[in-house]
């Protein structure tokens, strides 16, 4: 069994999104056989069969709010998919923080909606770029914490106007004012690999999930979240795709050729998601 933390599916307001949007050829396999065909021809049932000959059983279908010239994806479309696509599916819509009082507000929405399992923050590609440790912020991880639900903070790559916004000193500050909040960094800090693990050994409330940074062939710094997995947090990394950036199949050939200790890798691929998210 597999979730899939990081799912996009070629979907209504999902279409907008640059992964999708843009010339598919552009997307090659991991090992350069091209783009699935799911991101060609952009259907659902397509992606869905390429989900289950990947083996991943469930994910969390993940939403994007964000400032020019990236394009968001309604928290409606992300509710209405995993309602008509049912079992298996889950919600992660984002929140935009810039209006402090309306996320609230609109937080507030979400979380009584018993698909959603975590709201996803993107605070880089925020209408006015944010760092994660940015004070309009922090009533979110307030809620969150105080609620139990889990905070997805997407924080590495390319998610902000330079790499200072992927630093995971800033979640680290987080992590230590909200310490009964359950974080998860998505992307991992990417190419901050070692700080975001050296944030993970002194904050037991953080999660790493690298996605496609984890599953890409030599990809620097690759082994050092299997190690860190392997030495002292077993239980605190989890499997993402990042699809349609990176095709499901190949994502998971590669993750299965990674040196983990005996136990590791299913607690990776499933049981720590299903704990930290309550599916």
């Amino acid at each position: 069994m597999i979730i899939d933390i990081r799912f996009r599916p070629p979907y209504k307001g999902f279409l907008n999104l640059h992964v999708f949007s843009e010339n598919p050829a552009r997307r090659p396999g991991l090992k350069g056989k091209g783009p699935t065909r799911s991101l060609i021809e952009k259907t659902v049932p397509l992606a869905l069969e390429e989900m289950k000959r990947a083996g991943i059983t469930k994910a969390l279908v993940l939403g994007r709010r964000a400032g020019p010239p990236f394009h968001n994806v309604p928290n409606e479309d992300i509710l209405s998919f995993v309602r008509e696509y049912g079992n298996g599916f889950f919600a992660a819509p984002a929140l935009d923080p810039t209006d402090r009082e309306a996320t609230i507000d609109e937080l507030e929405q979400l979380m009584s909606q018993p698909e959603v399992k975590t709201v996803h923050l993107e605070p880089g590609w925020a209408t006015r770029p944010m760092y994660v440790d940015d004070a309009n912020l922090y009533p979110i991880y307030e809620r969150l914490a105080k609620s139990g639900m889990p905070a997805l903070i997407s924080a590495g790559g390319t998610i902000g106007p330079d790499y200072s916004y992927t630093d995971p000193v800033h979640v680290h500050r987080v992590a230590k004012d909200f310490p009964n909040l359950k974080i998860v960094l998505a992307h991992a800090g990417w190419p901050y690999v070692m700080q975001a693990i050296a944030v993970a050994y002194d904050c037991e409330n953080v999660c790493l999930s690298p996605d496609m940074y984890l599953n890409i062939p030599n990809m620097p710094g690759v082994h050092e979240y299997v190690r860190a997995a392997n030495v002292f947090m077993p239980d605190r990394l989890i499997f993402g795709t990042a699809y349609p950036a990176a095709p499901m199949e190949e994502s998971i050939e590669c993750f299965n050729r990674l040196p983990f200790d005996e136990g590791v890798k299913e607690k990776v691929l499933y049981h720590n998601a299903a704990r930290v998210f309550g599916i």
